[in-house]
């Protein structure tokens, strides 16, 4: 992946990736679709651990081979070079990937997400129709990440999203306009991931977030 001028030089740490974040790693000069990884753990100036997706397998890479990753940790998005240093069953089904010798990254938002996985609906605007059942990947107080089954929108246009969170175990109703900021095909029929900046979030609603955010963060890094 060729440098861009948004996408600047900055130390491997500064991303704080946290385990499971996704990565989409593909091999140098195979133009085919790269694959969805987990990040599990880095040993510093070492090597990078990575695992498949729950149901799926690791692909075997020689050692050596030459890779591209991209990614997006909630605030940063990145991509770096690295190669395969080797594939492992044990204690789990990991590959490891040499430390990258440079990280280039843009901030994109200064609100911190948060990987989740939570039943959404999603309804067009104007007009709203019937809502369709939608999946909140990744959240924070700005927006969120959203998997569907069927496709919902154009990029640009406006939504209405609506889930619940949980905060000091009572259910809270999150309901609020959000513009559609990207979206990507997924293999499989129709799916598509949209990612969405929220509108005029309600006060009360926000707090409500910011509470469950701030709860799922902390379980996260304990």
């Amino acid at each position: 992946m060729p440098a861009d001028a948004s996408h600047l030089p900055l130390p491997f740490r500064q991303l704080k990736l946290r385990p499971k974040t996704l990565l989409q790693v593909g091999r140098e000069g195979d133009p085919a679709t790269p694959s969805e990884w987990q990040f599990c753990a880095a040993i510093e100036g070492k090597g990078l651990m990575l695992a498949p997706l729950p149901g799926a397998r690791m692909p075997a890479l020689p050692p050596g081979a030459g890779l591209q990753v991209q990614g997006f940790t909630g605030q940063y998005d990145f991509h770096f070079q690295t190669t395969a240093l080797g594939t492992f069953e044990v204690p789990f089904a990991y590959t490891l990937l040499a430390w990258p010798g440079e990280v280039r990254g843009r901030l994109v938002r200064q609100a911190l997400r948060v990987r989740t996985l939570l039943p959404a609906q999603l309804s067009a605007l104007p007009g709203g129709g019937e809502p369709r059942a939608a999946a909140v990947l990744d959240l924070s107080l700005t927006g969120a990440l959203v998997e569907t089954p069927a496709p919902v929108g154009a990029l640009g246009e406006s939504l209405r999203i609506s889930f619940v969170v949980e905060v000091e175990g009572e259910p809270s109703q999150i309901t609020t306009e959000a513009r559609i900021c990207h979206h990507r095909a997924m293999e499989g029929p129709s799916r598509e991931r949209l990612g969405l900046s929220f509108r005029a979030l309600p006060r009360q609603e926000r707090l409500a977030l910011a509470a469950y955010l701030h709860g799922l963060a902390a379980s996260l890094d304990a």
